[in-house]
């Protein structure tokens, strides 16, 4: 019996449309990955879906007018549609705000109930008066208690990662009208005690953790130096799944009390035999995520698993990806940078993005995205060592010895070798999920065949009359053709798909264990359309000058200073307050030097350093995000001191400085 494999993408919310940071961050790598694992004969289960739930939904629906249901419903459309233009090979892509999910939540609650694990207490929350109801997390907004940014939500902040009550942030503003009219009053919630299976997680994490990847280990075992926390589990909510206790009918569960378990509602409407994969401690199970949900999937939703005590299948590999950037900040809806989907896949076919994605997959670390690198790798990779040793074959071939493959020969032994070597680099890297490493190992399949038919020269051994042998070299050719499909087709789908249809003679594309030659003698073929074509100068420029528009290299400004504050983490650097006239944000700085109501030069993401001539990238400085930075007289070119921030005079905020 095959083995049973369970693999399940972060559930993105339907608050807007997806770009290209959703694409890598968590459904192409799983997709990747579960084509491979049905390739090699494994049972799998891959489902994601939209997650409805949660203030995101309700405040997109407020924002457009609508309800909030009417509000789902027309971005689930928009996810189902760029699922379907990628390729995404989910068995469901389903929704959380089902019947199966409002059961099985409500199921999963009595367990806990039932077993001493939940508790009702009487906290304090924000109340806007203006609005005249409590205020959750994403409708609050204000500062944050931990580094200062001023645009923190009211559960976490996007800053610094900083996770704090409700009633800690600072300052803060509803959402819903703007109003800043806030009061803390108590209210009545329901507390998961996850500090009763505290030891039991920490047992559990100390096993697992070492398998998953490097960012996603670290992040959970963070999370255990600090110590679990009750958690509650309720929220004063008009929208989401009710609350199944007497006394809370007004109420909703907390969205991430309930949104993971919509892997297991998803799959119960996929597969009638969801407890094969969600109740069998055999099975492999692998999650697919961004940084930003680590936390959730390595603490909220396997604390719960191992709290029910009812056999539930908890993660084996976690693969967290970090931040694909733009223009030197991260891909963004609220903000509105980047490429979105709907538009990505009327700049070019689906199997360019997810090759030249995955070969700058944000695995270690944060990744720039740029079009410049898009085009180059779609015009090297895909066009100039794929597209074109397979045109050359096709057409070589069919001008000298018809439309069927040539008659073989022996193939020889260092060129099985040396695909043999590289197609178990690339089978290990996609095991280990590793796609980088997998990228590179199959693109030197792909240049084995163009360095075997350089070395060979088919069209010399024709113009010197040697039939046979090139007859020889074309059939190796063909059969690398059908090779090049198979381990090629987690990856690019759609040309895996071409490359076989040459063939007159269906053959599968399961994963090869080793190099065998499948492409019988005589079989017909045809000369496919070109598989790629190149992205030119022109096209990169008019992208470039469309795509970057919302990001119009930045200027460096005079800002004036007025806050400076000590970095929560260290005493070296400080968090300074700046004006540029119109807005205020914080920035880290290490200049002794800085100080109240002084002017100086700001240089934001973007705009480009006089004496490196290099952009400034968005960086987390010892915890703290800082989106640009206070520049020295050495950077700006108009001093030698690289030591202080450089002090202006004669300028006023918001100057362009020249």
């Amino acid at each position: 019996m095959a083995q049973k494999y369970l693999i399940t993408s972060a559930l993105p919310y339907v608050n807007g449309e997806l770009h290209l940071g959703h694409l890598v961050g968590c459904w192409l790598p799983s997709d990747v990955y579960a084509r491979f694992c049905r390739a090699m004969g494994r049972d799998v289960l891959y489902v994601c879906g939209a997650d409805e739930h949660g203030t995101p939904a309700i405040v997109g629906a407020a924002r457009e007018n609508i309800p909030v249901k009417e509000y789902n419903d027309k971005y689930y459309e928009k996810h189902l549609r760029a699922v379907s233009d990628f390729n995404l090979s989910f068995d469901l892509y389903g929704r959380t705000h089902t019947d199966l999910q409002e059961k099985l939540v409500h199921d999963l609650f009595t367990r806990l109930d039932e077993q001493g694990l939940i508790e009702e207490r009487e906290t304090v929350q924000p109340f806007s008066i203006d609005d005249n109801m409590f205020l959750t997390d994403r409708q609050l907004i204000g500062t944050c208690p931990k580094c200062g940014y001023d645009k923190a939500r009211g559960d976490q902040c996007d800053k610094c990662g900083s996770i704090y009550e409700a009633t800690e942030l600072l300052n803060p503003k509803s959402t819903v009208s703007g109003s800043s009219n806030i009061e803390n009053r108590p209210t009545k919630n329901l507390f998961f005690l996850a500090s009763n299976v505290e030891n039991a997680w920490k047992e559990w994490l100390s096993e697992h953790a070492p398998k998953w990847s490097k960012t996603a280990s670290s992040i959970a075992k963070a999370w255990a130096n600090e110590g679990l926390r009750d958690t509650s589990i309720t929220r004063d909510l008009s929208w989401g799944i009710s609350v199944n206790k007497p006394g809370y009918e007004n109420k909703v569960f907390y969205v991430w009390f309930d949104a993971p378990w919509g892997y297991v509602s998803i799959s119960q409407a996929a597969n009638k035999d969801w407890a094969t994969w969600w109740k069998n401690p055999d099975c492999f199970y692998a999650q697919f995520m961004g940084k930003d949900n680590v936390k959730f999937h390595s603490v909220y939703f396997p604390e719960q698993e191992l709290a029910m005590n009812d056999n539930w299948k908890t993660v084996d590999m976690l693969k967290s990806m970090n931040f694909l950037n733009f223009a030197g900040g991260k891909f963004s809806k609220s903000e509105g940078r980047g490429i979105f989907l709907d538009k990505a896949i009327n700049i070019a076919p689906s199997d360019c993005w997810r090759y030249t994605l995955m070969a700058s997959a944000p695995e270690t670390d944060d990744t720039d995205f740029t079009i410049e690198r898009f085009a180059d790798i779609v015009n090297k990779d895909l066009n100039g060592i794929l597209g074109n040793f397979v045109s050359r074959v096709c057409k070589l071939s069919a001008k000298n010895f018809g439309y069927t493959v040539p008659r073989a020969g022996d193939i020889d032994s260092y060129v099985i070798e040396q695909l043999n070597e590289k197609l178990n680099d690339l089978t290990d890297a996609l095991d280990k999920c590793e796609f980088r490493d997998a990228i590179f190992a199959l693109r030197s399949l792909w240049a084995i065949g163009n360095e075997y038919m350089t070395i060979k020269e088919p069209w010399a051994l024709v113009k010197d009359g040697k039939m046979v042998e090139a007859e020889h070299v074309l059939n190796t050719c063909f059969q690398l053709i059908d090779f090049y499909a198979r381990v090629s087709a987690p990856f690019i789908p759609d040309t895996a798909e071409k490359m076989q249809n040459i063939f007159a003679t269906k053959y599968d594309l399961s994963w090869p264990k080793q190099f065998e030659a499948r492409i019988k003698s005589g079989t017909e073929f045809i000369i496919p359309d070109n598989l790629f074509e190149r992205i030119d100068d022109d096209k990169v420029k008019e992208l470039v000058e469309k795509y970057s528009s919302v990001n119009k290299q930045p200027k460096i400004i005079v800002v004036k200073v007025i806050d400076v504050k000590k970095h929560p983490n260290r005493e070296d650097l400080h968090i300074v307050t700046i004006d540029d006239g119109n807005t205020t944000q914080d920035i880290v700085c290490g200049a002794s030097n800085v100080h109240k109501d002084m002017l100086t030069a700001f240089a934001p993401v973007g705009a480009i350093l006089p004496k490196t001539g290099k952009a400034i990238k968005e960086r987390l400085v010892s915890g703290v995000e800082s989106k640009g930075m206070l520049c020295s007289g050495a950077e700006l070119n108009l001093s030698d001191d690289d030591i202080n921030i450089y002090e202006i005079t004669d300028k006023k905020p918001g100057q362009v400085l020249k």
